[in-house]
């Protein structure tokens, strides 16, 4: 199929990639990866991070097999902390996905996941 060879060969960015399947039909266009929603998605939390005060949004790219198993990450942007950095990527590596779509199959893609680190408010006395 061209659009295999396209990208293959990667002679469009994404962006012209995206622009040239405008003129596809809806229902062979491409769907990302993303979490699965229907499923608990748990945060891991170092109680040493906690203990510090330490807070941030960590964004990670997952790439997602087209059976919905992360096999690869990495860090598109850190929260400052080395350790919640460490966290939100085991993390997310643990959690369930929908593969992307690509011509109503299904296909490996990379996702992005915002993982937010936010301490609990002390009750007010």
């Amino acid at each position: 199929m061209l659009h295999k060879k396209i990208r293959a060969l990667g002679l469009f960015s994404a962006a012209a990639f995206g622009a040239a399947l405008l003129a596809v039909p809806a229902a062979a266009q491409t769907a990302t990866a993303h979490v699965d929603r229907s499923a608990q998605q748990p945060v891991f939390y170092p109680k040493t991070s906690q203990v510090n005060g330490e807070e941030g949004n960590v964004y990670v790219s997952i790439y997602v097999r087209d059976d919905g198993k992360p096999v690869r990450a990495s860090l598109m942007k850190s929260s400052g902390y080395e350790d919640l950095d460490t966290a939100a990527i085991q993390s997310a590596m643990n959690w369930t996905y929908v593969p992307a779509m690509e011509y109503g199959e299904n296909a490996s893609g990379w996702t992005t996941v915002q993982v937010v680190y936010k301490l609990p408010k002390a009750a007010a006395k």
